[in-house]
């Protein structure tokens, strides 16, 4: 029996030509389909997935690798057959910093230069070009998370001249020339009263949930603005909206949301200063994404044929 790997997310031909021969190489044939229930059906043959399955969906005894290609696993890692180690899971985080840090630092000037306002003001009809705006130069940065998306910006970010760019990450440290300084977050109290910009991309663990709640937004100056990329669960948006309705801070902008799409009940409807986007930092829009993305699961693929460990294999424990 043929040793089967059904791809399902949607690639251009010249990839899926070069996925299948080296799939072949190695002596694994490949089933490429796009329709995503079609795909799922497969599943029951199929030795390795490299698509989006529904979370909710059994894991046959056949399957031994899912390879996701997305950066957030959460809502798949509390399933049994990953925890137990029968069968593994990868994701394709490393694939996105470029597209995210882009985003990020379009959000970041949006909010320095007061584009919510000013956008604002030209929906009423305001003809006004008098606001005091802000710079990048200058700026005290921190990074809430120093992993792909938080080396990328940090090493654009630099480019403007902040006055510091700190990473805070659990270990504490970072190998990127970017950041001026990389503390633990469990600095992040001692940190913030000394951020003007605070950007976010962090994984969602049990340590991550509401992590920004209304104790901490009330550490950062009245100047500040909030980014979130990571995971809509890490900020506390009722104490989000509040602080911004208050002017505890001065902005903020999200690409990701607690529960998406934003419903007409969210405490964020209405806030001023804030830019939502539609989670659509990331997503496989970019090319230069997709062929990260491809290279990474071809990669791993090599190691899995050799019986060797996949480099971007997820640690269920860890979350990420």
């Amino acid at each position: 029996m043929s040793r089967l790997i059904v791809v399902s997310e949607p690639l251009p031909e010249e990839k899926i030509v070069r996925l299948k021969e080296y799939a072949a190489e190695l002596g694994f044939d490949t089933i490429y389909e796009t329709d995503r229930n079609k795909a799922e059906s497969l599943i029951g043959r199929a030795e390795i997935f490299f698509g989006i399955i529904n979370p909710k969906t059994d894991i046959p005894e056949n399957l031994k690798w899912l390879c996701l290609p997305l950066a957030g696993v959460n809502d798949y890692t509390s399933k049994r057959e990953f925890a137990d180690g029968r069968c593994m899971l990868s994701c394709s985080s490393g694939a996105y910093g470029v597209t995210i840090a882009e985003h990020l630092v379009m959000l970041t000037l949006m909010l320095l230069r007061r584009m919510p306002e000013y956008a604002e003001d030209l929906k009423n009809g305001v003809w006004r070009n008098d606001r005091p705006l802000r710079s990048v130069y200058d700026s005290r940065i921190t990074l809430l998370g120093t992993g792909d998306i938080g080396r990328n910006y940090a090493l654009r970010v630099s480019a403007f001249g902040p006055k510091s760019v700190t990473g805070l990450s659990k270990s504490g440290k970072s190998d990127c020339p970017a950041f001026t300084s990389v503390h633990p977050v469990s600095e992040l109290d001692r940190i913030l009263p000394e951020t003007d910009i605070l950007v976010m991309s962090l994984p969602e663990t049990p340590e991550t949930i509401h992590i920004l709640n209304r104790e901490m937004l009330a550490l950062l100056p009245e100047n500040a603005v909030v980014i979130n990329v990571g995971r809509g669960s890490a900020v506390d948006e009722p104490s989000l909206a509040e602080a911004l309705k208050s002017g505890v801070i001065a902005g903020a902008a999200l690409d990701v949301l607690e529960k998406e799409p934003l419903t007409d009940d969210s405490p964020l409807k209405g806030a001023p200063n804030l830019i939502i986007t539609p989670h659509m930092a990331g997503q496989r829009t970019l090319k230069r994404t997709v062929d990260v993305m491809v290279e990474m699961f071809m990669n791993d693929l090599g190691h899995y044929a050799r019986e060797e460990a996949l480099e971007n294999r997820v640690n269920i424990k860890r979350g990420y």
